[in-house]
Parts: C-alpha cells; structure tokens; sequence
C-alpha cells in the first residue's frame, strides 16, 4: 500500500490524447540536433559539413562523466555544423542533418550479448554509449546516475505517474510495449545492483496497471505499486515517500535516503538500447493543448522542427498565446517552433487565450491555500513577500532554494500571484549572489597572499 505525502493538488488532468495510439510521424526534410539536450557538459561535434552519415551514428560526444553523446536520428548528409537556436532561446552548437529518407541504420552498436545483459558495468556501458538521458524531463545523464548510486542506493523506484495534464506518453508506452518496458525496468534494476523494485504508476492508468500485472512483473523483480492520483505524484521527493516512506531531506537527493527515480520512458529507451542496440533517437511526445486541431502521441525523431511536429497534429487553431514543452504545471515556454526537439521534450503544448490566467494586480487575500498545497511543506506567501523585498536573508531563511517549482502553489492560488516564476526568480537571485560573494572571497584571498609575497620580499 502506498504512503501519503503532505500537499499536493488536483488540476483538470485533460488527458484527451489517452486514448490515441502513438503514431510514427513522417520524418522531417532536415534535423537539427543540438549537442547539449542534458545536464552536463556539452558534447563536440564528431562530424564536419560535407559528411554522410547513418541514422544512429554518434554525431556529437564529451569524455567529461556528467555527459551523455547524441546521434543522428536520420541519416543523410551533414549540412551545418553551428550554433542554431534551442526550442528554449539560447544559441547552441547543433548538427544539421539533410535527410535522405533512406533511413539507413548503423551498426556500430550491436544488441547485447545474453550474458551482458546481466553483467551491470555491461549495460551500464551501453546506456552512456546509447546517449539515454531522464526522460521525465530532467535530462540528467542516466549512466551516470545509475554508477554514482551503486553502493548507496538500496531501493529503486521506477516513475509511472506521468502526474502532469495532458502528458500520457508514458501511459501510451506501458500499454503498446509492456513486455518491453518491464525488461528495461529489469536491465535498470540489475545495473543498480538491486534485487527489487517498485513500479509506482497512478491509479488513472488501470488498464495498464492490469496489463503490467497480468505479465509477472515480479519475474523482473518488479512490484506494481497503483497510487494516488495527486499532483506532483510523479516528482522524485514524492516518489520516494510514496513507496518507501522515506523523505529527501531539503536540498537532499532521493540517493541520500537510499533511491534512484527513474523515467517510465527512460527504461524503454535503455530497453532498446541493449536489446536492440538502437541509441536514443526518437520518442514519444504528447502533442495537445487548446491550440491544437488534434491532440496525439507521436514518436518523434530527435531534432525534429517544431513546426513540422505541430502540422503533423493538424496544426494550429485559435488565438495561440503560449507554447510549452513538457507539462502546463513545470513546463518551459518554447521561444522558437523552427528549433529541433530535444529528448526531454515528453510533451508540446499550445494554449490560446481561454487558458490565461494572468491579471495586471494580482491580490493575496490570505487564504493560505499556497501553504496547504506545497508539498516541501513551504511558506510559499512569505517566500514570494521576500523575494519581491529582495531580502536574502528572509529568502533563505524561509527556504526558497528548496522549492521544486511544482507549481501547486501558484495553480491554488485564488488571487492569481505568480508565485513560481518569482521562486524562480528568486533562487537565480540567491545564486548569483553566493556566485558573487565566492569570487570576492577567492580574489581577496588571492590578493592577501600577494600582499603577503611582496611584504616576504621587501
């Protein structure tokens, strides 16, 4: 039985595409592949204009751990090799693929061995080398999640909530690939060094928390654990207490009490990967939102143009204000629909005017609703008082840093403040004021030892 956590909401889930089967779309005429789609350090291009590749072949790779390397995901002829603009704004080095259409493969990477795919260093090797990052939407580099949790983590827990509206790629993948997916969830399971697993999916996905259950998951050493549908069920803090009691410490990472997280998605991918030796290339997104004709799951090649994935869906309808990658609750704007897509975009969403709940004064009234739905048990109304006074002792003392911007907050909030983007803003500021007061330290103590030198001297 699953625990409860403190908090949380209940927004419209508008999962209209739960029912539509992933469709593959039609590749596009180019990819645009940025060489950073992770935390981390960014890749190097492998590749120069004038190249020809394979669809799969390692087009971008970094030596540095926290990294993860891209591929092409068509093949066909390098035709740039620049800083093209991110969906999300900045200028980043990308390789521009002119597409052939004829899809041929690579085949550096070959699917494992048997004997490897019960070998942990084997397929922890595989899952650096197949590029698979968080596919939640984190973007942290699984590999090296994975290793640096190996003699610390004691439980793993694997994400099927997919708690965000409108997002159901997941849901889609438990149901059209569930044999699949419970053999990567294995190959993560064994590659934590693990002998069991937690499977927490939400309790709006019955039909593939049945169809999960009637293949033995526990043969994967895996337990199905049906949760509560509550929002942000699916954030790793609420992960970890929902299926193991324990909590993240503020600051803290699910490592710290004895867990690793990871992805519904992320696990299909390292299937893949190892049994069928395809790299990350491709996934599911949900496209949807009121600005779109027909919301859909399409499997979507990385480096896709946004604008080709959205005529895809049917395109456009209404008055489009806003346009967001990922989930309406966490996501992020999108500033540039000819920008390709990168692996941690789940969901594209476009909303028109109806949905904007912005207003030119927004008005506390004291309802405490803010308090009652953070799940990091928060003050999230003196916290947004402080930020706006720039006091950085309050901020810190009412533990800004620790907000996850879930946005609970700001979705109970009657007088509409916008209280997560001003959290946002906030630890940005607390940031570059600790960035700043560590230069200071570092160059006065770079100038004492000079002082220091010139008085030995004299």
């Amino acid at each position: 039985m699953p625990f409860k956590y403190y908090g949380g909401v209940h927004p419209d889930y508008e999962k209209t595409a739960a029912k539509s089967p992933v469709r593959t779309i039609a590749p596009p005429k180019e990819v645009v592949l940025p060489m950073i789609q992770h935390i981390g350090a960014p890749n190097q291009p492998t590749v120069k204009v004038g190249d020809t590749v394979k669809m799969g072949q390692l087009i971008g790779a970094s030596d540095a751990p926290i990294s993860a390397p891209v591929h092409a995901s068509v093949s066909g002829k390098v035709t740039a090799v620049e800083p093209r603009r991110h969906m999300l704004g900045d200028m980043v080095m990308s390789v521009v693929i002119e597409n052939d259409f004829q899809d041929t493969p690579c085949e550096d990477m070959k699917p494992l061995t048997p004997e490897q795919l019960k070998d942990p260093d084997a397929i922890i090797a595989r899952i650096r080398e197949a590029g698979v990052t968080g596919m939640g939407g984190a973007m942290f580099p699984t590999a090296f999640k994975i290793s640096s949790g190996r003699g610390k983590v004691d439980t793993l827990i694997i994400n099927g909530a997919e708690c965000e509206p409108y997002l159901c790629g997941d849901h889609r993948t438990m149901l059209e690939h569930p044999e699949e997916l419970l053999k990567g969830i294995e190959l993560v399971r064994i590659a934590q060094g693990v002998d069991k697993c937690y499977y927490g999916i939400e309790k709006n996905k019955q039909d593939a928390i049945d169809l999960l259950s009637s293949l033995d998951p526990a043969k994967y050493g895996i337990e199905i654990v049906p949760e509560e549908v509550k929002y942000p069920q699916g954030a790793e803090k609420m992960q970890v207490k929902v299926n193991t009691n324990r909590e993240v410490k503020p600051g803290g990472l699910p490592s710290g009490v004895g867990c690793n997280v990871v992805s519904t998605y992320t696990a299909y991918t390292i299937y893949r990967a190892c049994y069928e030796g395809v790299p990350a290339i491709e996934r599911v997104i949900t496209v949807a939102g009121s600005g779109i004709k027909e919301p859909q799951n399409l499997l979507v090649r990385y480096g896709t143009p946004l604008e080709h994935i959205f005529n895809e869906a049917g395109g456009f309808v209404g008055n489009v204000q806003r346009i967001c990658m990922g989930g309406p609750m966490m996501g992020i704007c999108v500033a540039d629909i000819s920008a390709g897509s990168v692996k941690g975009a789940s969901g594209l969403l476009v909303f028109t005017e109806q949905e904007d709940r912005d207003i030119e004064n927004p008005v506390c009234i004291r309802c405490g609703n803010c308090i009652a739905h953070c799940p990091m048990k928060l003050q999230p109304i003196y916290m947004y008082m402080y930020v706006l006074k720039g006091d950085y002792k309050k901020m810190e003392e009412y533990h800004v840093m620790d907000c996850f911007e879930c946005g609970s907050c700001s979705w109970g909030c009657p007088g509409r403040l916008p209280l997560t983007h001003t959290f946002k803003v906030g630890k940005a500021m607390l940031s570059a004021k600790k960035a700043e007061e560590k230069a200071r330290a570092e160059a006065a103590k770079v100038n004492a030892a000079a002082a220091a030198g010139k008085e030995a001297r004299a």
